[in-house]
């Protein structure tokens, strides 16, 4: 028997103490447990209890057949940020970094992607756009809720940058299908995504947008055409390494190992 990797109870908005503790009552019960990055095994191993050489690493992947570039299409000064609207999600940090932004630059617009969900979800919704008006951001920020999987893609194929500000991601398979797209990701997260974005060549960490060094690296995708199609080139070849017909094969490997 073995488990593959879910979203675990300790990464819920709210620690679940119950569902933590059935969660390791099945992962002790199991021959092996598949986790999706060097961070999330680190995470179960010391959050469950669980011996690390009992633990798999298999990343997700891609879905080549839908997220296919169309490098036709001409690239807007657009940013993305897709997501639940959550407080766990970190909007806020985007809202806060355009505002900064805005002083160097002033060309671009920011669609947010996503509804809002868990408890305080609309709070937070109304959190975000009062800091829109605050910040005097209405020309360069639009919520757009949920939308298709075609419309993103539709989104992606015009957009120069996703910004992913999440506290707690596991893996962050967003960041994948948007290199996949040609578009480079800006992320707070130093964890899951170490492991996938090398800065300056298919996206930015920072503990900090509010970094100077993020305004220039920004700035330079929004203007500089030829550095944007080296990252754009560097993207496309980067999400190479993640595709879902390796996972499943690797999956599938696993399975006819056990039983």
């Amino acid at each position: 028997m073995f488990l593959h990797h879910i979203v675990w109870g300790v990464f819920l908005d709210g620690y679940n103490k119950e569902r933590v503790d059935c969660e390791k009552i099945v992962m002790t019960s199991t021959n092996l447990v598949t986790a999706s990055s060097v961070f999330e095994t680190m995470l179960i191993a010391d959050t469950y209890k669980i011996d690390e050489n009992k633990i798999k690493k298999i990343t997700p992947g891609v879905d080549r057949k839908i997220f296919i570039p169309d490098l036709s299409v001409e690239k807007e000064n657009i940013i993305l940020s897709i997501g639940r609207i959550q407080e766990q999600k970190g909007q806020l940090q985007t809202i806060e970094f355009l505002n900064n932004f805005k002083k160097i630059q002033n060309d671009f617009k920011c669609y947010f992607i996503g509804g809002p969900s868990g408890k305080t979800g609309n709070e937070y919704l109304q959190e975000l756009k009062e800091s829109v008006i605050n910040f005097k951001l209405e020309t360069h920020v639009e919520f757009l809720n949920s939308l298709s999987q075609e419309e993103i893609i539709e989104l992606l194929n015009k957009a120069k940058l996703l910004i992913h500000t999440s506290q707690f991601e596991t893996f962050g398979l967003v960041a994948i299908e948007a290199n996949s797209m040609g578009v480079p990701v800006l992320s707070v997260n130093n964890g899951s995504l170490m492991e996938v974005i090398e800065n300056n060549k298919n996206g930015y960490l920072s503990e900090n947008l509010l970094d100077g060094n993020v305004n220039n690296f920004v700035n330079n995708l929004l203007n500089d055409k030829k550095k944007f199609k080296e990252i754009e080139s560097a993207c496309i070849e980067k999400s190479k390494q993640y595709d879902w017909e390796i996972t499943s094969k690797n999956l599938n490997k696993i399975y006819e190992s056990l039983v």
